[in-house]
């Protein structure tokens, strides 16, 4: 029997509703989840806009795995649709959050603060769900193929670090994050190769993904993209608009694994209206190449920034050791309406081949 009022765990219930595989249902309610729910392959869990699944309190875990995460082997054809996932963070501990960056490999008994973990899955959705107030990331999803993420609003309290929305990790391939708003306290979207020891359960190559249609008011990053090494290529960024306190997209490789090759490859980013939050005075640029970072081809068109207040950021920086073998930047306009004009580019790396066509204010 399940209860949803919010009082009485209802976790045992849930679970046998997943065990029976095929469509469930959960109306409007506030179910409490005091250990991961466990969904299997060919199942969707489908939930009305008035159903909250809530981590209860000290639950200090994920609110829902895939049944091979363990195991490291694959789901086929799991989605989850619908409903408010609240992480309940006032209530949670990540162990500690001191200890955490001391650690030298990914320890499974270890909670990073992740509500929602998929590790090895092909035919994969998510959609037309919240994510309220996480320990940390919303939802990481790795070792993925053929993998879709969209409508979904991050509704975040901003009250821990490392608050990312969708963060995606190597190996994935196919996937189509799209329709994604609300401000994180971090990226809401990250798109990594390789990542830290800390929480690095898989790590490897990132190919053939879209993403499209971010907004955020007041938000983190709103894509970052990071090899280390393993490869990235052929990755779409489009439509990105709203207010960033640290950039619009980046490139970045963080010296995760020291010594190790970094590499993106067919990169697009267009569509982009974004600019910096009122009162930011920093120099973080809209689009930013991270030092060290090594790049194929790169396109990056139809950016148009407007600022209202004082900025001295760049809409393009590119740090000093970044090679880009070509990159196109085409239809790039400016304004700022109460402080001196800055150049479109700030470039300090190397392009060894440099497309310009319709630039405005560019040196």
């Amino acid at each position: 029997m399940l209860f949803g009022d919010g009082i009485r765990d209802d976790t045992a219930n849930v679970q046998r509703l997943l065990d029976g595989r095929g469509e469930v249902f959960l109306g409007n309610g506030t179910y409490l989840i005091s250990s991961p729910l466990i969904i299997h392959d060919n199942t969707t869990l489908r939930l009305t806009n008035g159903a909250v699944m809530k981590l209860a309190d000290n639950s200090n875990c994920a609110i829902i795995e895939n049944d091979t995460l363990l195991s490291r082997g694959t789901n086929y054809n799991i989605s989850l649709i619908g409903g408010i996932w609240d992480g309940n963070n006032e209530n949670q501990v990540r162990r500690s959050r001191e200890s955490r960056f001391q650690l030298t490999h990914y320890e499974e008994d270890y909670y990073y603060g992740i509500l929602m973990r998929f590790v090895g899955v092909e035919n994969f959705h998510m959609a037309h769900l919240t994510v309220k107030d996480p320990e940390s990331y919303a939802m990481l999803i790795c070792n993925a193929d053929n993998f879709t993420v969209e409508h979904i609003t991050f509704d975040h309290n901003m009250l821990r670090t490392n608050m990312d929305g969708v963060h995606i990790q190597g190996i994935a391939r196919n996937g189509r994050i799209c329709n994604i708003k609300g401000a994180t306290n971090d990226d809401l979207v990250a798109i990594n190769c390789d990542d830290t020891y800390a929480c690095e359960i898989t790590r490897g190559d990132i190919e053939n993904i879209a993403i499209e249609n971010l907004y955020s008011d007041n938000g983190y990053t709103a894509v970052r993209l990071l090899s280390c090494g393993s490869k990235m290529r052929n990755v779409s960024i489009r439509n990105i608009f709203g207010t960033y306190r640290y950039y619009g997209v980046s490139f970045t490789h963080h010296n995760i694994h020291p010594g190790e090759p970094i590499w993106f490859d067919n990169i697009s980013v267009s569509d982009v209206f974004a600019s910096k939050p009122v009162g930011d005075n920093s120099d973080r640029p809209i689009i930013w190449f991270a030092k060290g970072i090594s790049c194929g081809n790169v396109s990056i068109s139809n950016v148009h920034r407007i600022e209202e207040d004082v900025t001295v950021a760049p809409t393009i920086r590119i740090d000093e050791d970044v090679t880009i073998d070509r990159m196109i930047i085409s239809d790039v306009t400016q304004k700022f309406l109460n402080c001196p004009e800055i150049p479109v580019i700030v470039n300090n790396g190397t392009v060894k081949k440099l497309i310009l066509r319709d630039v405005e204010g560019q040196e």
